[in-house]
This record gives C-alpha cells, sequence and structure tokens, in this order.
C-alpha cells in the first residue's frame, strides 16, 4: 500500500537526540571575508551523499567560517551559493569530503569539486561524440595550475591559497560555460537530424489579470501551447473573487490560436496559493474532500479541451498548512484518481517542486522530490508524467541559481524514473527591484557576497539574467526526454508571484528573452 511505502521511506528517530549521540558528523569549513556575505548565503549550504540528496543538518556561524552537523558521519559533498564572474552567483559543489576535527578551506575544496565536475562531464560527452574547443582546453588548463597553486600554498599561506582556488573557480565555470554550449548546439542539431523539427512544446502561462489577451497576442508567435490555470486557490478564493470566467475567455482564445492547452496546476500548496480561507478548514479530511470536489467540477468543465492536465502543485516540498508527507501524498493519489475519472483519455501530470531538493537540508523526515514521485508512479495511478518546477534564482521557496551542468544533471537523473518530463520555469529576466511582485520569493543573486577580482580570460562577459535563462531553455531542449517547457510567469504589469519573471515588463514592453525564444522556436519548433 501507499502508506506503507511511505513509512518505510521516513526516519523514524528525531533529529536532535541523534545529534548529541553522534558528534562526528561535524564539517567546519574556513571562509575568508566571511563578514562580507549575506547571512542568508551560508544558510544555503548542504551536506548530500553519492546520489545527491541532500542530508538533514543544523548550519551555526564559527568565528572563521561556519559548521554543518549531522545526524550521519559518512562523508559527502557540500553545495553552496557561491560568487563567480560567470554567473554572479550560482551553487558550487565540493568533491566528496570527509567528517574531521580540523575545518577545511572553503574555496579550495569548492575549486577541486568544481575542477572534478567540468572534466568529469566533458570526459562523459566526449564519449557520445562531442567535440572539445581548444577555448575549453585552455581553460581547464588554467583551472589545473592555479588549484595547484592552491594546494602547494594551502598549509604555509591559506589565505593566498583562497585566492588562488578562486581562480581556478572562476576558470572551471568559464569551462562549464563554453562545455554546455558545445554540448547544447550538438545534441540539439542531432535532434533535429532526427526529428526535422523538434517535438518539444513550449508554453507560455497565461496570466489572469484584466490585460491578459493584450499581452498574448505580443507573446503568441513564440510558443506552440498555453498554460491555463484555474486554481482552486483563485476559483474559490473569498476575496478578488474571479471565478471559471477568465478562465473560459483563456481556452477559447487558445483553441482560435490552434495551440495545444494545459490545464493547471489546479491545486497548489505553494506559499503564494495558499489562502486564509485554508487555514479554517477543520481538518485534513476536510481539505481533502474539496480539493478533489474542485478537480472532478474543473476537469469536467474542460474535458475534451485540454490536452494535458496538471492536477497539483506545492505538495513535496515544506507547505504553510502544516501537513505531513503522508497526507500530502494521499492528497496527491486522490488529485490525480480523481482527474483520471472524469477525463480517463486526457494525460495526468503532477508537479514537484524544488526537484534538486534543497529543502531536505533543513527538514527532518522528509522525503524527497524524486522519493515522492517514484512513489505515486509505483502506485499505478495512471501519472502520465512528472512536471519540474523549475523557479530558479529565487530563495527560499524556489531553486537556488543553477549552472547549465546542474540543469543537465537534474533532467539526466529524474530519467530514472522512465516517465516524460516537463519543466516549468521561471527566472529573473532583471534584479532590479520589483513593486509588483507579492510572492515570498527573494532574487539570490541580490544577496551580498564579496566581489571577485580575479581577472580570468576578460574578453568573456557573464550572461545578463535574460542570457542565463535562454541558455536553460536551450539545455531542456537539448534532452530528448524534455516533452515540455512551459514558461510561468506572462507579465509583469500587474500583481504577480515572481519578480521580474514575466516576458513582458511592467511597462507593457515584451522583453529580449521573448525575442530569444521566439527565435528558437523558429530554428527548431513546431
Amino acid at each position: 500500500m501507499l502508506s506503507e511505502r511511505v513509512d518505510n521511506l521516513l526516519p523514524l528517530q528525531n533529529f536532535v537526540p541523534r545529534l548529541k549521540r553522534h558528534p562526528m558528523g561535524l564539517m567546519q569549513f574556513n571562509v575568508p571575508l566571511i563578514d562580507q556575505y549575506d547571512p542568508q548565503v551560508l544558510d544555503t549550504a548542504y551536506i548530500s551523499g553519492i546520489e545527491g540528496v541532500p542530508w538533514a543538518g543544523r548550519i551555526e556561524r564559527t568565528d572563521n567560517g561556519f559548521e554543518i552537523e549531522r545526524v550521519v558521519d559518512e562523508s559527502g559533498r557540500l553545495s553552496v551559493v557561491w560568487p563567480n564572474r560567470e554567473y554572479g552567483v550560482s551553487v558550487l559543489t565540493t568533491a566528496s569530503l570527509r567528517c574531521q576535527t580540523e575545518p577545511y578551506w572553503l574555496p579550495v575544496e569548492l575549486a577541486r569539486g568544481t575542477l572534478h565536475r567540468v572534466r568529469h562531464r566533458a570526459f562523459d560527452w566526449q564519449r557520445l561524440g562531442l567535440k572539445l574547443s581548444e577555448a575549453f582546453n585552455l581553460l581547464v588548463d588554467d583551472s589545473i595550475r592555479y588549484f595547484i597553486d592552491a594546494i602547494m600554498l594551502q598549509s604555509s599561506s591559506p589565505y593566498m591559497a583562497c585566492q588562488k582556488a578562486q581562480q581556478s573557480i572562476e576558470a572551471s565555470v568559464s569551462a562549464s560555460r563554453i562545455l554546455c554550449r558545445s554540448f547544447m548546439a550538438q545534441a540539439i542539431q542531432f535532434r533535429v537530424q532526427q526529428e526535422r523539427q523538434l517535438s518539444t512544446l513550449l508554453g507560455l502561462q497565461l496570466d489572469h489579470g484584466r490585460r491578459w489577451q493584450t499581452d498574448a497576442v505580443t507573446v503568441r508567435e513564440a510558443f506552440n501551447s498555453v498554460v491555463v490555470a484555474p486554481s482552486w486557490h483563485r476559483i474559490e478564493a473569498d476575496a478578488d473573487r474571479i471565478g471559471y470566467e477568465v478562465f473560459d475567455e483563456q481556452i477559447k482564445w487558445a483553441k482560435q490560436q490552434n495551440v495545444r492547452i494545459v490545464g493547471g496546476p489546479l491545486v497548489s500548496l505553494q506559499p503564494h496559493a495558499v489562502q486564509n480561507w485554508m487555514y479554517m478548514l477543520n481538518n485534513f479530511d476536510s481539505l481533502y474532500q474539496g480539493a478533489c470536489q474542485f478537480i472532478q467540477r474543473t476537469v469536467e468543465r474542460y474535458r475534451g479541451q485540454v490536452s494535458i492536465w496538471n492536477v497539483g502543485a506545492g505538495l513535496n516540498g515544506p507547505n504553510d498548512l502544516g501537513l505531513t508527507d503522508e497526507q500530502t501524498l494521499q492528497l496527491a493519489v486522490g488529485l490525480i484518481q480523481t482527474a483520471r475519472r472524469a477525463d480517463p483519455r486526457t494525460p495526468v501530470l503532477i508537479t514537484m517542486d524544488m526537484p534538486w531538493g534543497e529543502y531536505l537540508g533543513k527538514r527532518v523526515n522528509a522525503i524527497s522530490p524524486l522519493h515522492f514521485s517514484d512513489a505515486l508512479l509505483r502506485a499505478d495511478l495512471g501519472l502520465s508524467g512528472i512536471a519540474l518546477e523549475l523557479n530558479l534564482n529565487y530563495s527560499p521557496g524556489g531553486s537556488l541559481p543553477r549552472d547549465l551542468i546542474d540543469v543537465s544533471d537534474l533532467i539526466d537523473h529524474w530519467s530514472i524514473l522512465g516517465v516524460p518530463i516537463v519543466a516549468c520555469m521561471t527566472a529573473p529576466s532583471s534584479l532590479e527591484n520589483d513593486a509588483n511582485a507579492f510572492g515570498k520569493y527573494r532574487m539570490v543573486s541580490n544577496w551580498k557576497a564579496p566581489e571577485s577580482e580575479v581577472d580570468v580570460n576578460a574578453t568573456l562577459i557573464a550572461p545578463s539574467p535574460e542570457q542565463y535563462a535562454l541558455e536553460t531553455i536551450q539545455m531542456l531542449l537539448a534532452k530528448q526526454n524534455v516533452h515540455g517547457i512551459f514558461w510561468s510567469q506572462h507579465s509583469d504589469r500587474d500583481k504577480h508571484v515572481y519578480s521580474n519573471a514575466g516576458l513582458v515588463d511592467a511597462n507593457g514592453n515584451p522583453r529580449p528573452l521573448l525575442e530569444g525564444i521566439q527565435q528558437l522556436r523558429s530554428r527548431f519548433g513546431q
């Protein structure tokens, strides 16, 4: 039974007493200029095992850096947001580290891990036929030279060693971007040779504000599908009640444009979607029954007009309603089964938030996103695929900024489930303040960190936020098992969730990212 599977996934002991009995699960890190980092940067740190699943741990600041205490004393890899010239900030990961009494110098270990990762990924892709550029090889050679200098200086002059380590990081990250660009170009070209036109759906979630249709005309040429989201929290809100009318209009408009329609997510427990009236439901049974009744009513209303149903989002991560993992799994099962009964012929998806599982580093007795999905698929409910919520560069509640190798590895990792993957994506196009954003998500790139003084290959210019988003879309297009890429925020003109993530800016002008997506579709899409 599903409940038995959930019980097997949950640790049985409480975190705090186990910490007292296992002091060996401690890793310490020295960080130069620690006072110049935003405290939130250190809060992003977590340690993961060989499968990349974070362990729960407690982070504490020390005089020279920080320490992480875990319930296990196994070796692991530390991941943390770290500044670099290519991306501003992005998650970097060390090689596998053992627990020891002496602290590690964090820049040196990040340099080691970043260099290892880029060389390992280059070797893997070369075996698949990837041709590497001379620029890539030169940068890797530079990174190796800087890293050797860092190792040689670590005992006698640790601060100078950290400077050399940062130079190694800069060279490795620049090399990884060149590597990924080569992979994306060659992989997409291979797909085009096989398919002529890529079958991947490119979609946009339509806004529900009063100017949605005006903005929709602006973006029409860039997409072959649209996402219409008649969500529970919008349809049955106490205040500013919308009802189904605007979504009826959007369905009608999409049919006139002859594009595929994705419906949902229908029920969301994401922080911005939890309404006051949800807290007033007496118990979990009331929430469960209300959500399933809404799913049935909505699916029956639009049956035969929607190509794909996305029944839920925000179920696997932390939720403001205080539901347990077993309750959210039970709710997910109910949503899927209800949608299948109401519309047996249309594929059903469910969305996994924070698919890298960063929240596991702060939560005890939590199920990883992959295990949550695996439990649903093994229950044989008729689930057709998994949607991954990639709200990049937003925290808490979103995903930390990731480089292209991390995005590639994520898709490869989730492919072990053997079902189609859909990416629901946002990322900021600007780091400026956004007065219309009401979500609880802060842009990580705005956190304070020391600026790098390293000038490695100065001819390379760090990408703008929009270029980063476009390259991420290209990496997703390069993956054959990604069946759809849906941009989750239409416009920034009215109130919206994510800062500066709309394809139409606050003044109603299309952002350059929209033109980039349109060019991708004209070159490769349907």
